[in-house]
């Protein structure tokens, strides 16, 4: 679900001025790029599709911790200067968080304090993104945190990436400067508690004022493309308990005809049994890492009547045994 929804077409900058600094404009993809102004929205889909051929163009490199390491608040649009004017890091990631939306749908931060330490984590609850566009979201994060506290050398405690460890992992810790956990729970950054007192260099209350304004009124008219997306999971996860995940019940608990339901998912490219095979796999991942959980009650929370129909659609999603998706964590 979370390929349809939408983020800045900022970002496109991001990727026209890496292959600008790479001298390499006169391809087809940098063409493409030109079709996305400061002011407009793509899908995930799209924004995978292009983190793709740039990765394509560059096989040689992490093309996902490149990028993030050349984020400017230029890239973020109004919440990169917003979060550029503030007091301290603390009052910078609190308007990160708060208009987070700007930048893109679905899942936003949530920041907690564990044990004197900081953590900033991501939810999956509109499904999984991809490796390469968590790798920009955490690096471009660091990146940018170092450029507002005027800290080139500032390191987290740990890194959590919810995908499984490349071959080849070394440079995610030179990038990082810290430990980096993979096929984690949750996508998640760590740093000392004591961080968030650092002031920000080019700190202007006068301009924050301002640019909060302009960022609650660009909140204000972003389509909310969530809201449906958002409902329909919470049905599917109460349906999916109780044995009646089908359309015409779906459609019934939300109080709309099923053929309505199809409507709606197919206006956002969306068909009612992917959503539903999305979420089961979603729920599947985290049940498999529940250890007091059988694969037979896992496949009885999941809405299948045998386990072996679960086996057999976990791996015609993931390529892999839910007995294996274990191993892996």
């Amino acid at each position: 679900m979370l390929a349809q929804l939408q983020l800045s077409g900022d970002l496109a900058e991001l990727l026209r001025d890496f292959l600008e600094q790479q001298g390499d404009v006169h391809c087809d993809l940098y063409t493409g790029l030109q079709s996305f102004s400061l002011s407009s929205r793509m899908s995930f889909a799209q924004w995978w599709t292009l983190l793709d051929k740039m990765q394509a163009r560059f096989p040689a490199r992490s093309i996902g911790l490149a990028l993030g390491q050349s984020v400017r608040s230029k890239h973020l649009g109004v919440l990169g200067y917003l979060t550029l004017a503030s007091d301290t890091l603390a009052e910078a990631l609190t308007a990160f968080q708060r208009y987070q939306r700007l930048l893109h749908d679905g899942d936003k931060a949530t920041i907690s304090i564990q044990n004197n330490v900081m953590v900033m984590s991501w939810t999956s609850n509109f499904g999984p993104s991809t490796p390469l566009s968590d790798e920009v979201l955490l690096a471009g994060l660091l990146s940018f945190i170092r450029q507002i506290t005027a800290k080139p050398d500032l390191a987290p405690l740990q890194v959590d990436l919810t995908y499984a460890a490349p071959v080849f992992s070394e440079e995610y810790r030179q990038v990082f400067n810290a430990p980096v956990l993979f096929s984690q729970a949750a996508t998640a950054i760590h740093f000392p508690l004591s961080y968030l007192s650092l002031p920000v260099s080019n700190s202007d209350a006068g301009l924050r004022h301002i640019l909060e304004r302009q960022a609650q009124a660009a909140l204000a008219v972003l389509p909310d493309n969530e809201g449906f997306t958002q409902l329909l999971r919470g049905v599917l996860v109460r349906a999916l308990q109780n044995g009646r995940a089908g359309s015409a019940d779906v459609a019934a608990t939300l109080n709309m005809s099923e053929r309505t339901l199809f409507r709606r998912l197919n206006e956002q490219g969306l068909s009612f049994k992917r959503v539903l095979s999305q979420l089961r796999v979603q729920l599947a991942r985290e049940y498999l890492a529940d250890a007091r959980l059988s694969q037979s009650e896992i496949a009885l929370l999941l809405g299948y009547s045998e386990q072996s129909a679960f086996n057999r659609a976990f791996k015609r999603e993931t390529g892999l045994t839910p007995r294996q998706c274990q191993r892996r964590r």
